[in-house]
């Protein structure tokens, strides 16, 4: 049998928490094996509680997530971790980026995205969360030093179709319900983009697509 994967959940509030776990527990391949209810808890109970992803909250007492995922990327470099919040802003936004989160998930989308959010950083890949606002996530990626040394002359059709959904925040499986293809073909289609265009990751898409006027 596959090792499950090992999700922590750090939340302050147990009744989010208790349905977090129910939605990754219901996945075969997931499962929860700890909780904390602020950030002090969570960097003692890593100590003793081996995890692959960390589902962090930013608004949480003594230690909040911000100052969490930043211990985090200094004492476990390598760990993937998910920023699952109500904060919808750019400042938010922005600085669980500066700090290398793996992903921002908003909350509104945990019960539909939660899974799926968590299996595409598990790949090395970043996910932001489909509800954040075209504008928060212009605002930031427009801050991001790379260079857009791409051209979309070099795009088929197909492939300049999907990146401007990308662009709008569908995840694959949307995708490809809305194009009548299947999900491995629009992977495919991305994997293709993010070769042409010489970039690594879906924010670096999304970034391309804004400065091309596709988004």
């Amino acid at each position: 049998m596959d090792k499950k994967t090992r999700v922590f959940l750090t939340d302050d509030h147990a009744i989010l928490r208790a349905g977090l776990k129910s939605l990754v527990d219901r996945e075969p391949a997931m499962k929860v094996v700890g909780e904390a209810s602020d950030g002090e808890e969570l960097m003692e109970k890593l100590e003793r509680i081996a995890c692959d992803v960390v589902v962090l909250d930013i608004s949480m007492p003594n230690m909040d997530g911000l100052a969490a995922l930043a211990r985090i990327r200094k004492e476990h470099p390598k760990m993937k971790i998910l920023v699952l919040t109500m904060q919808k802003d750019t400042e938010h936004f922005k600085k669980a980026m500066d700090l290398k989160a793996s992903g921002y998930l908003l909350k509104d989308d945990a019960f539909e995205q939660l899974s799926l959010a968590i299996r595409t950083i598990l790949k090395g890949k970043t996910f932001v969360s489909p509800s954040m606002s075209s504008l928060v996530t212009q605002r930031y990626l427009r801050q991001e030093g790379d260079d857009d040394s791409g051209s979309v002359n070099v795009l088929t059709a197909r492939e300049k179709q999907i990146l401007k959904l990308i662009a709008s925040g569908l995840p694959n499986k949307a995708i490809a319900a809305r194009l009548k293809l299947s999900v491995r073909t629009v992977e495919t289609h991305r994997s293709h983009l993010t070769g042409k265009l010489g970039l690594r990751n879906t924010a670096q898409l999304v970034k391309f697509a804004i400065s091309k006027g596709l988004s």
